[in-house]
């Protein structure tokens, strides 16, 4: 996944293995509750999107950048869960918060997506916190999407008709919009749910919450 737009499109809800309606997975997040000029831009571009059809627009509170996968809720233990958290919380001590900046989006496979600038420090996060699974879990899953490596990305909006890309593309075009920056100084460990029919959404509660910075190495 890069920043430049894709030509076609398809549709972002096709049958996930494993992923059946109702079953929960335990996944690090970054997530944006306390960012608003994020949710603003999100917004900008959601607006010039909604003439439109064939996509599903995430709300603000539900924005968020995927990291890295522990397992589905009902096959991680409380015990192993525990583990990673101490294992992860640990690695991500001894890295610094980082500041992000957001510009404008583009038009993936299966979504519309603002990716974050500069990547690598996000990068960085990621390794550590498969580091972390993998210390407890012997291995850390490996999304689909994250075969060829990890491309941080929040979605605005997911694809569920298979089409053309340009309509998205001109629509976006036509929103002038200031970049904004994002302090990233902790990562979420959310229980996760996709929601399908009839809101097309993911949505999550709150696990754990693992700051960054927090070994000042005392």
């Amino acid at each position: 996944m890069t920043g430049r737009d894709m030509d076609e499109v398809r549709s972002h809800w096709w049958p996930r293995e494993g992923w059946w309606p109702g079953r929960l997975v335990y996944t690090w997040h970054l997530t944006f509750e306390g960012a608003p000029q994020l949710h603003r831009l999100a917004e900008r571009y959601q607006q010039a999107l909604a003439a439109v059809g064939g996509h599903d627009p995430v709300p603000a509170q539900w924005l968020h950048l995927t990291v890295q996968s522990v397992g589905w809720v009902d096959e991680v233990s409380d015990e192993r869960l525990e583990q990673v958290i101490r294992a992860v919380a640990v690695r991500l001590g001894r890295l610094a918060p980082v500041e992000v900046t957001f510009d404008r989006p583009a038009v993936m496979g299966e979504g519309v997506a603002l990716t974050p600038a500069p990547a690598e420090p996000l990068r960085e996060i990621w390794g550590e916190i498969r580091n972390g699974v993998a210390e407890v879990a012997g291995e850390a899953p490996m999304a689909a999407e994250q075969v060829e490596g990890f491309h941080p990305h929040v979605s605005l909006t997911y694809i569920n008709t298979p089409g053309m890309a340009r309509p998205y593309v001109e629509a976006l075009s036509g929103v002038d919009a200031e970049p904004v920056r994002v302090n990233v100084d902790r990562v979420t460990l959310i229980v996760q749910n996709r929601v399908l029919e009839p809101e097309w959404v993911y949505r999550w509660s709150t696990h754990a919450v693992v700051p960054l910075g927090a070994d000042d190495g005392a």
